[in-house]
C-alpha cells in the first residue's frame, strides 16, 4: 500500500453485520481515521441478539464456521485463514475480559466465541460431494481431519481420538436404510451475535475511539446518497461517473462521504443501479429456536452442527433439508431448513426485498420442522418440558453462483461506491477476513483472491439462478400461506408445536 494513501477520507459504511463490521475492523487496523457504520438496527440496546429483536441475517445465536467447498479454493483458504484468526479471538478475549474495563458488558458471561464441535454432513443418498471434499481435504494435508461414516478405517480412528459419539449423535442410521456422511473435526461454531460485539469493541479499540456507529431507525437508517451536485441518487443512474458526496439519514442528517460501502445484506438491492440487479438478489431463509429442557441440554450442548440432506453442488430438489446445531449452555436449540428461497415483494420494479416483520412462520417450512423433530428428535418431540420459543425469517443478499462481492460499482456508473454483500447464507464464517478486500479497494492494496469477488467475476451467461419477480410466485412470501406459529405467541409446548397447522 502506498504511503500517500490519504487517511483522512470520510468511510461511510451502510449496514453493521458481516460485511460491515469486518470492513469498518481492516479500516481502523489500517489507520483510516474517519469511518462511520451506519444501521437502522437498534444494536446499541439488542446487542446483536435475534432474541431481543436484531432481525438481521448477520444477527443471530449460531454460525457454522467451515472450510468444505468442493473445488472453490478462494473460500476454502478463505475460510482457514478466518478460522485460524477465530481460534486467535478466543485467547484475545479472555485475556481483554479480565485487563479491559471497558470490556463489553454483553461479553462477560463467555470465554470463547468459537468452539470447535465439529461439522456433520449427513445424507441418505451419496451425491459425491463428500468423495469431493475428502480429495480437497487431502490436498492440503487436512484429511486426516475427516471421518467418512462408510469407512472402517476412519470409523476406527473416530474412536482412537475421541470423536466417533459425534459420527451420527441423533442416531439417524437406526431410522434409515442407507447413511452417508462425512464428520469434519476442523470445524466449528460461532456465537454469532457475540462475535459482533467482539469485532465491533476491537474496531473501537483499534481506531483509538475515533470510528463511529450511528444505529436506529432515525439516526442509523440511511434512505439516501447524494451526488455532487446535490442530487439523490436513484437506482436508474442517468450519468456516467456519478461522485456520491454524502449520505442521508431518516432523521435528515446529511453525512460528508468521500467512499461509501454498501454493506446492507438484504437490503443491500436498495441501493443497487438497475442494470446490475440480476447479479445481487435479496433472498430470505427460516430457522425455529427450541427451548429444551435441562435433562436434554447436557445431549445437544455436545452435538457437532449437524446438516442432513443438504448439497452446496448445485440447486438440489427440496428434500426436507435440515440443519441442526448445538444447544447454547441454556438450552436454546436452534434449527434451520432448507428453505432458502423465500422472497417479498412491496414496489413495482419486480426485485425482492426484506420482510423481517413477518407475523407468522410460513406454513411450508413449519411442516419442515414438524416432520425432522418427529422423526430424528423424539426425545425432544415427546419432552413436556421443552418448548417452541420464536422463529426468524433472515433476509440476505445472494450473489450469481452464491458468490460473494467486494467490488466498486461499475466505474462507468459511480467512482467511489463500493458493494460488499452477496453471500447468501454462507457469508458469516469470513467475518475476520472479509473486510480486508474492501480496505483493499480503497487503500489501492492488492489482496490474492479479490479478482474473484468482482462483479464481473461471472458472466450473465453463467448465472445459476433464476431472478423471481413475481409475487405470485410459490416461493414469494406474499402468495405463501402462513402458519399458525406466531412471533408474538407464549412458548408452545413441543407436542402442541407439532400439530400447529
Amino acid at each position: 500500500m502506498s504511503s500517500s494513501v490519504n487517511k483522512d477520507k470520510k468511510i461511510a459504511i451502510i449496514g453493521s453485520g458481516v460485511f460491515g463490521l469486518s470492513s469498518a475492523y481492516h479500516l481502523a487496523k489500517k489507520g483510516y481515521n474517519h469511518i462511520t457504520v451506519y444501521d437502522r438496527g437498534d444494536y446499541d440496546n439488542n446487542q446483536f441478539s435475534p432474541l431481543r429483536g436484531a432481525n438481521g441475517a448477520s444477527t443471530d445465536i449460531s454460525k457454522l464456521v467451515r472450510f468444505s467447498y468442493l473445488d472453490k479454493v478462494h473460500y476454502q483458504n478463505l475460510a482457514l485463514e478466518a478460522l485460524g484468526v477465530f481460534n486467535e479471538w478466543n485467547k484475545e478475549l479472555v485475556e481483554a475480559k479480565a485487563t479491559d474495563p471497558s470490556f463489553p458488558e454483553a461479553l462477560k458471561d463467555i470465554d470463547s466465541i468459537y468452539t470447535n464441535n465439529g461439522y456433520l454432513r449427513l445424507d441418505d443418498i451419496d451425491n459425491g460431494e463428500e468423495k469431493d471434499n475428502l480429495n480437497s481435504f487431502a490436498k492440503i494435508g487436512l484429511r486426516d481431519f475427516s471421518y467418512d461414516l462408510n469407512n472402517e478405517k476412519d470409523t476406527w480412528r473416530a474412536k482412537l481420538t475421541g470423536w466417533s459419539d459425534k459420527l451420527d449423535p441423533l442416531d439417524i442410521a437406526s431410522k434409515i436404510d442407507n447413511l452417508y456422511g462425512v464428520l469434519d473435526t476442523i470445524s466449528g461454531v460461532a456465537l454469532a451475535d457475540k462475535s459482533l460485539v467482539w469485532i465491533k469493541y476491537l474496531s473501537k479499540k483499534l481506531s483509538n475511539g475515533t470510528i463511529k456507529f450511528l444505529y436506529g431507525p432515525e439516526v442509523g437508517e440511511v434512505i439516501e446518497l447524494i451526488n455532487k451536485n446535490g442530487e439523490v441518487v436513484t437506482s436508474a443512474v442517468e450519468t456516467f461517473g456519478e461522485h456520491i458526496t454524502s449520505v442521508k439519514t431518516k432523521d435528515g442528517t446529511l453525512h460528508e462521504a468521500d467512499y461509501v460501502v454498501i454493506a446492507a445484506g438484504g437490503w443491500t438491492p436498495n441501493f443497487i443501479p438497475e442494470e446490475i440487479l440480476p447479479r445481487i438478489e435479496s433472498v430470505g431463509s427460516t430457522y425455529i429456536l427450541l427451548k429444551i429442557s435441562d435433562k436434554l441440554i447436557p445431549k445437544y450442548k455436545n452435538i457437532p452442527q449437524i446438516n442432513w440432506r443438504l448439497q452446496y453442488a448445485k440447486e438440489a430438489p427440496e428434500r426436507g433439508g435440515v440443519y441442526i446445531f448445538p444447544s447454547t449452555d441454556d438450552g436454546i436449540l436452534k434449527i434451520g431448513a432448507d428453505d432458502h428461497y423465500w422472497r417479498y415483494f412491496s414496489c413495482n420494479n419486480g426485485y425482492s426485498v426484506p420482510k423481517t416483520e413477518i407475523s407468522s412462520l410460513p406454513k411450508k417450512s413449519l411442516l419442515v420442522y414438524q416432520n425432522f423433530i418427529r422423526e430424528f428428535l423424539p426425545d425432544v418431540a415427546n419432552d413436556e418440558d421443552s418448548y417452541a420459543v420464536g422463529f426468524k425469517v433472515c433476509f440476505t443478499a445472494r450473489g450469481q453462483r452464491n458468490e460473494l462481492i467486494v467490488d466498486y460499482a461499475p466505474k462507468k456508473l459511480f467512482d467511489n461506491l463500493i458493494f460488499a454483500s452477496g453471500g447468501g447464507f454462507h457469508s458469516y464464517k469470513f467475518l475476520p477476513v472479509i473486510g480486508k478486500f474492501v480496505e483493499g479497494l480503497i487503500s489501492g492494496e492488492t489482496y490474492e483472491y479479490a479478482e474473484l469477488l468482482k462483479f464481473d467475476a461471472i458472466d450473465a451467461d453463467r448465472y445459476t439462478y433464476k431472478e423471481v419477480k413475481d409475487p405470485y410466485d410459490p416461493r414469494a412470501l406474499n402468495n405463501t400461506e402462513l402458519s399458525t406459529f406466531k412471533k408474538d405467541t407464549s412458548p408452545v409446548p413441543i407436542k402442541e408445536f407439532l400439530f400447529l397447522q
